[in-house]
């Protein structure tokens, strides 16, 4: 009995796709530029989600924070039980004007021609911002309050992750950029 290697079958578009191409200057050049538009586009449409996800969030804490009950309002979306507390947090009303405040600062991140072009402040760090956000919630599990109160008091902190995550995500794409643009090479021609 005699063993026989086996060889798949290979079409020339798969032999063109592993082979290496090289790229002129000009290529190299209409690459980049193609990559640099497409994450230009990218980033666009990434700052124009974040923004509105930062202008709801700020609608509902100022929803919060000019109505009368202190209650949160995940108990219209999910009822408390007869055991619950329906007590809110101490100071709500502090804590929903520093959520606000941390919004201002997420804009500041987004946008940092803002406080280049302007006297306004530079933005507070993440690390910073994710401590000053879980005050409340922290608070909250301590006093032992509804989950109900304890998620809406953790909003602000959820919102920051999201930012810092697709901000940062934007930034290696930047980088990457920065770093192809390194890679270029001179090629000689025939």
């Amino acid at each position: 009995m005699s063993l026989r290697q086996r060889i798949p079958f290979q079409d020339d578009e798969e032999d063109r796709s592993h082979s290496t191409q090289v790229l002129d200057e000009t290529e190299q050049e209409e690459l980049i530029e193609d990559l640099r538009r497409e994450n230009l586009q990218t980033s666009a449409r990434a700052v124009v989600m974040l923004d509105g996800v930062l202008a709801f969030s700020t609608l509902l804490q100022v929803v919060y924070l000019l109505k009368q009950s202190r209650m949160s309002p995940l108990f219209e979306l999910f009822p408390p039980s007869a055991t619950t507390s329906l007590e809110p947090i101490p100071a709500p009303v502090l804590f929903t004007v520093l959520a606000l405040l941390l919004h201002a600062n997420l804009v500041l991140h987004l946008h940092p021609a803002l406080t280049s072009s302007s006297s306004l402040p530079l933005p507070l760090p993440y690390a910073t911002t994710y401590a000053l956000g879980c005050v409340a919630p922290t608070l909250g599990l301590f006093l032992a309050r509804a989950w109900q109160t304890t998620l809406w008091t953790s909003l602000p902190v959820l919102v920051v992750l999201l930012v810092q995550s697709v901000h940062d995500t934007l930034k290696e794409g930047d980088e990457a950029l920065a770093e192809l643009e390194t890679l270029k090479y001179t090629a000689p021609g025939p």
